[in-house]
């Protein structure tokens, strides 16, 4: 049996007593319940009212000017410093042990006081997860802490402790906000991805059990592109439904003029102007919520010039399309995360390169200044292994040899995101064939699922399923290095077959 906390017991105890004495009747809507991720505090901005917060003996609470404004009252002589005789907050905050918080607020006073901030439990011990003691001023100032919580509690409380104050004071708070950004609180899974519209359309298939437990329920990352024929609308949606579920949305922004060198991928906007107002719908979906972003798969290391993929003026607008994107998801503000995509550990950025001999030919300085022309400096990271099977390891050390080089060359710290959707038996050669290189397309065999979507490890910030299992690399006919009995599956359609390939390995 897993046993609750005492303040969770007590209200499951409290929910059985109201139980029994209920008369029968029907049965009643479930109240929603406290959110778990994204913004915790309940009107922060005090727009009309000060609705759901409450003010302790010796204080009163307004809402002035859209601001919650606490007129505190003298102490008597004997309390007079003693702050927590007086407490301004709000309670029935849901708090998780060791997920991340991040406290913000502004504040001010009548005149210059000093009081606590804390984040706790409303009954004794009092217990504090979070206490900051500071100095007002009749100047707003904006304060904010990030934490990882010692208490799990459904009734947390946001307090400031205003008491012990020699004379009359009037101390306001704006833009009160408490989030948590841990990945643990839990991703969303897409309910319409092509695993699940597979595994719906073929109720009676004997392989659809083992794809919608294995993979449709698992599937965490849906990508958007010019199929969508509102963007807006569409990622509004998919967004709206990840948060009243509690859980973090990830998204991945596949509209680039040129896409995949006009590969088996290939399409995108119709230029620069089309893929800005495309970018633009797509981050008023979002409209400033929590959500992950994979922006662009493979749009950066096909910007470089040994590719022979695009003209230089068609460079150049790669790079302003690319810096325009993160310029505005970063204006989106901290729950929304984004991750400029870098490639894979053995993308080849052109022969004879010899930036990184030791490096197996990916030149880290070039993928450097490419992420920099793109507007890293905006990004929250970059993603690696997008679409492509190698190991978690070596994506891994990826990871870590590029944001080494990044902070060199840039001045930027930076993390990353694996995708580990397809890299559970690494990368594949043709057997009997070494000089082939490692083949991240055609669907190859024998390549099997990695890590579902988590926190990383070993300094990656997250393990995600990019490219959703199941579906085709397409076919590249005139390619001999791609396995003759590939699934035959157009790109980013959903191949059964392949679905249960990475299964099992097979």
């Amino acid at each position: 049996m897993r046993h609750l906390p005492t303040p969770l017991r007590a209200l499951a105890a409290s929910a059985c007593a109201l139980a029994l004495l209920a008369l029968p009747g029907p049965a009643a809507q479930a109240a929603p319940e406290p959110a778990v991720y994204g913004e915790l505090a309940r009107n922060g901005t005090f727009a009309t009212s000060g609705e759901h917060w409450w003010a302790g003996p010796g204080a009163s609470l307004g809402s002035v000017g859209g601001k919650l404004r606490a007129t505190v009252e003298p102490a008597p002589a004997d309390q007079v410093g003693q702050l927590h005789r007086t407490v301004v907050g709000q309670s029935g905050i849901a708090l998780r042990q060791g997920a991340r918080y991040t406290l913000s607020f502004e504040a001010q006073a009548s005149t210059p006081t000093r009081i606590r901030s804390t984040v706790q439990l409303g009954d004794p011990p009092y217990p504090q997860t979070l206490a900051n003691t500071l100095d007002l001023t009749t100047t707003p100032q904006r304060f904010s802490w990030t934490f990882t919580s010692s208490l799990a509690s459904a009734d947390g409380h946001i307090d400031f402790q205003v008491g012990g104050q020699p004379v009359r004071t009037d101390i306001t708070f704006d833009n009160v906000s408490l989030t948590t950004s841990t990945a643990r609180e839990g991703f969303f899974v897409d309910p319409s991805s092509t695993a699940r519209a597979w595994v719906d359309a073929h109720p009676a298939d004997q392989r659809a059990g083992t794809i919608r437990t294995q993979i449709a329920d698992r599937t965490t990352v849906k990508w958007f592109g010019g199929w969508n024929t509102d963007v807006r609308a569409d990622v509004d949606r998919y967004v709206g439904a990840a948060a009243a579920a509690g859980r973090l949305p990830t998204l991945v922004a596949y509209n680039i003029p040129g896409r995949d060198c006009g590969g088996a991928s290939g399409g995108g906007a119709d230029d620069a102007r089309a893929y800005k107002e495309w970018m633009d719908r797509f981050i008023a979906g979002i409209a400033r919520r929590p959500a992950l972003v994979i922006l662009e798969p493979d749009a950066v290391a096909q910007a470089d010039v040994e590719q022979n993929c695009l003209t230089a003026e068609q460079r150049e607008a790669r790079f302003d399309m690319l810096w325009y994107a993160n310029q505005h998801l970063d204006a989106q503000g901290p729950h929304v995360r984004t991750y400029l995509d870098a490639g894979n550990a053995t993308w080849t950025l052109g022969a004879g390169r010899t930036d990184d001999p030791a490096d197996g030919g990916i030149g880290l300085s070039d993928m450097a200044d490419l992420l920099g022309r793109s507007g890293i400096y905006l990004a929250d990271g970059v993603a690696v292994n997008v679409s492509h099977y190698h190991s978690t390891d070596v994506s891994n050390d990826y990871g870590r040899r590029l944001a080494a080089r990044v902070k060199e060359r840039l001045g930027v710290d930076t993390t990353w995101v694996v995708d580990t959707s397809r890299n559970g038996n690494g990368a594949y050669t043709v057997p009997g064939d070494e000089s082939s290189g490692l083949v991240g397309f055609c669907n190859p065999p024998l390549r099997k699922l990695g890590p579902s979507s988590r926190v990383g490890e070993g300094g990656a910030a997250y393990y995600l399923w990019i490219k959703n299992p199941g579906d085709s690399d397409g076919r590249h006919a005139d390619d001999a290095r791609c396995p003759a009995d590939g699934p035959q599956y157009a790109a980013g359609s959903f191949s059964p077959e392949f679905a249960l390939r990475l299964v099992d390995g097979s």
